[in-house]
């Protein structure tokens, strides 16, 4: 099996790799990428602009962050795409049936987990272009992850009094409207080549707004556009998805939701969510 030689590289001296990332976000319109340094555990914004960075294929728990600061998982736990063990997690661990199919317990006293479960969510309807997802969050980060997301715009359509009643509701809806509640990075780059079209959006959100009055007895809001993405849209040509792991360097180009898009022989797409509990370096390390 043929296999890349940054890769074979790069498993050779990614324990030797400076940062830490352990967290990627957006600051408004400003996508930040946190890295503890391996030597002081100093945190530090890792410059995105600069695509020039090898990322391990190993990820460690990204440690707890606390009112102190940021404090390193003391057993350098292994951990798979929630980037955190349960020990660092402690209180805030949320169970993943908790997080994408809570159950009617969580309705109950008997839920673990309540201050997270049985705290006000929101439905909405996220778009992108003219594709158009169902989902839901809670009321304290709406915006902030349709941003994470990088929607183009997003309507609400209904609060729920606990994670468990916004949730049934959802699967309903998407169920009987068939309404997408998921849409693949590779899917989404495909909009990234052509302008967005806004009359078709107002058009679907109508629809939409109208369909989910009659049937469900919601009151979906109007629509709110999220349009000050670092990037110029539209590109020239669709990207191509770049795994995580391995060497990045080209010419920076913009982002957008998880997204980077950077010009290396064509125009390459790095999921950034992907990227926390793994380690980077600087290009000179090769």
């Amino acid at each position: 099996m043929f296999v890349r030689a940054d890769r074979i590289r790069i498993g050779q001296i990614e324990d030797d790799f400076a940062l830490h990332a352990i967290d990627f976000s957006w600051e408004g319109f400003e996508p930040v990428m946190t890295c503890a340094q391996v030597d002081t555990d100093e945190t530090c914004r890792f410059d995105l602009e600069d695509v020039s960075f090898a990322v391990s294929k190993k990820r460690v728990c990204v440690g707890q962050f606390g009112d102190e600061g940021h404090m390193p998982c003391p057993r350098n736990a292994p951990v798979g795409r929630l980037g955190q063990c349960p020990d660092c997690a402690g209180e805030s661990f949320v169970p993943q049936e908790c997080i994408f199919n809570p159950p009617e317990k969580c309705e109950n006293e008997s839920c673990k987990m309540p201050d997270f479960c049985r705290r006000p969510h929101i439905l909405y309807l996220a778009f992108y272009d003219t594709k158009v997802k169902i989902g839901m969050s809670s009321t304290r980060r709406v915006e902030r992850r349709l941003i994470e997301q990088g929607a183009d715009a997003y309507a609400l359509i209904g609060e729920f009094q606990s994670r468990y009643l916004a949730r049934e509701m959802e699967k309903r809806i998407s169920e009987e409207m068939r309404l997408a509640q998921y849409f693949r990075q590779e899917s989404l780059m495909l909009n990234l080549a052509r302008r967005v079209d806004a009359a078709g959006i107002e058009a679907r959100h109508e629809g939409l707004r109208t369909s989910l009055s009659e049937a469900y007895q919601l009151s979906p809001g109007p629509l709110t556009w999220i349009d000050g993405y670092p990037i110029d849209l539209p590109l020239k040509t669709v990207p191509r998805l770049e795994p995580t792991w391995g060497m990045h360097r080209g010419e920076y180009i913009g982002c957008k939701g998880r997204l980077l898009i950077y010009e290396a022989d064509g125009l390459v797409g790095l999921d950034l969510g992907d990227v926390p509990s793994r380690y980077l370096s600087r290009d000179g390390v090769l």
